[in-house]
């Protein structure tokens, strides 16, 4: 199945990969700053922004989906960014078919099982009631008594759109997501170290402590460089995006 994605840029590509939740649209700065030397490709994974819904959305399936996606916008070997639940995928991507990879990074996401902390995030949401709503603030609102984070409602509601009747609606598909929840919460099934370079990035603030698991990443990632961007968590790509970019361009050159 063919994924939705857009592009700038030309050059080397350069494919994006975002995480929960997510969707190719949040990561439209980051790649217009770095299209100048690459064609970076941002895509919607299934479930999520513009692309199909799929109830069988697994680690596996969505590979062959992203793979398809790269065919047909005629690229066969890629740099490959993924972050979070996009950095998982883009680890199993380095195992399943390396040939693909020209470059991987990976943005604050482990090669490890992690806790399902998310699911409770997807059963507020899975909860909240967008019949009665007629202003997002009130969405905001109900949504504070289950997630108090004003920065992670935020994120959150940019998946709530207005049908042509001026309705609330879903753009995720929550149902197949949290049915796919171990795309998340599983490790990846990787069958060897893959021996490219690679780069993990991590946020100083961030809960996954990336700059930790050292011995973990080389097992898997002979080859990696670590780096920890400071005053940044999970989202290191929003809170410091200027010192995200240089370093994704300082690995790429």
């Amino acid at each position: 199945m063919i994924l939705y994605y857009e592009e700038y840029g030309s050059g080397t590509p350069l494919v994006i990969l975002h995480g929960l939740l997510g969707s190719g649209a949040n990561w439209r700065t980051i790649a217009k700053a770095l299209s100048d030397s690459c064609r970076v490709i941002t895509i919607d994974l299934p479930n999520h922004g513009h692309s199909p819904h799929i109830p069988d959305a697994d680690l596996g399936t969505t590979c062959d989906c992203i793979i398809e996606t790269m065919r047909s916008a005629g690229v066969r070997n890629a740099h490959i960014l993924g972050h979070s639940m996009g950095g998982k995928i883009a680890m199993q991507l380095s195992s399943d078919c390396p040939e693909i990879l020209d470059r991987l990074i990976v943005a604050d996401m482990l090669p490890r099982a992690i806790p399902p902390a998310h699911l409770f995030i997807l059963r507020a949401c899975e909860q909240l009631d967008l019949s009665k709503a007629t202003r997002r603030s009130e969405l905001d609102e109900e949504l504070s008594r289950s997630i108090p984070q004003f920065e992670t409602r935020a994120f959150i509601l940019k998946n709530i759109r207005r049908d042509k009747d001026n309705h609330f609606y879903w753009q995720v598909n929550l149902k197949n997501i949290i049915a796919n929840y171990k795309i998340v919460s599983d490790a990846p099934q990787l069958l060897m170290p893959y021996e490219g370079k690679t780069l993990f990035l991590g946020g100083e603030k961030s809960p996954y402590r990336i700059a930790s698991q050292k011995t973990l990443i080389l097992s898997w990632f002979p080859n990696a460089q670590i780096e920890i961007i400071q005053n940044a968590g999970h989202l290191l790509h929003a809170d410091q995006p200027e010192e995200f970019c240089a370093l994704v361009r300082n690995f790429l050159a």
